[in-house]
């Protein structure tokens, strides 16, 4: 049986992704696991060669608690330089670092990198691309059921996912105005959800709260959060294309995802979309619901492939 580390920061978005990997490598390799999370202290506000030297410097002075390993996954960045730590005193330990170290990239066994992130990772011999972020299947507990009691029922539910405002991108009042515009003219035969993010604005929220149909529904990200049953329930997602993670979420369901046009984006969440609509993925938005196939994304089953083929 191996041993796995895992060591993330205190994002949840980190510890979805090492959970989403780790979920599918298990069903390969036994695995006996172990956590670690990294607490926010001040020495994290410096750049990860700081953080790493502290860590070499206070390996003299401090023992260490023996955790013995045969690889590690890490994620986040500031993360990575914990993971070299326990790589210098477990030599044989084979390391797996998610998203960009910014620190000793060779040092690693694999760094795995998002295809939007992966043309300045091109020539790294250990980097390994995949596709949006990593997912796995959520089975809904009964505080999930309990908490949607009202639409338990309902049947044909579209989620209508809001991203928002942040150094990637940024929603216009117009596209707001015109999504909800749109999504009012759908037939009453389908179960309209609103579900916003952590990054939707106050503006955004109070358009779609006053604009939107009397019998949709609107969930603010602070209340009961219904997005994993929304994941798992859904027949038709709408998404604003300037979240990756909601729409690799609902591109793993294999269910029909269209996209919001947003026009304030960086160019590799463009690039990121691109791909999904080459692929046959998803489609953009323009008032109408029909159905279609593909074969949905799941980085995470391929991406522990090839750490199982490693260790």
């Amino acid at each position: 049986m191996k041993k796995v580390l895992i060591i993330t920061d205190e994002k949840k978005s980190s510890n979805n992704q090492c959970d989403s990997l780790l979920y599918y490598l298990k069903k390969k390799v036994k695995l006996k696991t172990e956590y670690l999370k990294i607490e926010r202290k001040f020495i994290h506000n410096f750049p990860n060669f700081a953080i790493y030297i502290y860590l070499f410097a206070r390996s003299f002075f401090k023992k260490n608690k023996d955790r013995s390993a045969d690889l590690i996954i890490s994620c986040g960045r500031i993360s990575a330089p914990y993971s070299l730590i326990f790589k210098k005193l477990n030599k044989e330990c084979k390391i797996f670092h998610i998203l960009d170290p910014y620190f000793l990239r060779n040092s690693f066994d694999k760094i795995l990198i998002p295809s939007h992130d992966f043309s300045k990772f091109s020539n790294y011999r250990n980097a390994v691309e995949f596709l949006g972020t990593f997912n796995r299947k959520r089975k809904l507990v009964n505080e999930d059921l309990n908490n949607h009691k009202e639409l338990e029922s309902r049947k044909n539910i579209i989620a209508c996912l809001i991203g928002g405002d942040g150094k990637s991108s940024k929603i216009k009042v117009s596209e707001i105005n015109d999504l909800v515009d749109k999504i009012n003219l759908i037939d009453d035969r389908y179960t309209i959800v609103y579900c916003f993010s952590r990054r939707t604005s106050l503006i955004t929220k109070r358009i779609i709260n006053k604009r939107k149909k009397f019998k949709h529904y609107c969930y603010n990200y602070k209340d009961k959060d219904p997005y994993w049953y929304l994941i798992n329930k859904s027949s038709y997602f709408i998404v604003t294309e300037d979240s990756v993670s909601m729409t690799s979420d609902a591109t793993f369901t294999g269910k029909p995802v269209y996209m919001v046009k947003v026009k304030k984006k960086k160019k590799k969440i463009k690039d990121f979309i691109h791909k999904l609509e080459k692929k046959g993925v998803v489609r953009y938005f323009d008032g109408d619901i029909v159905s279609w196939k593909y074969e949905k994304i799941n980085e995470s089953e391929r991406i522990a492939n090839v750490i199982k083929n490693i260790i």
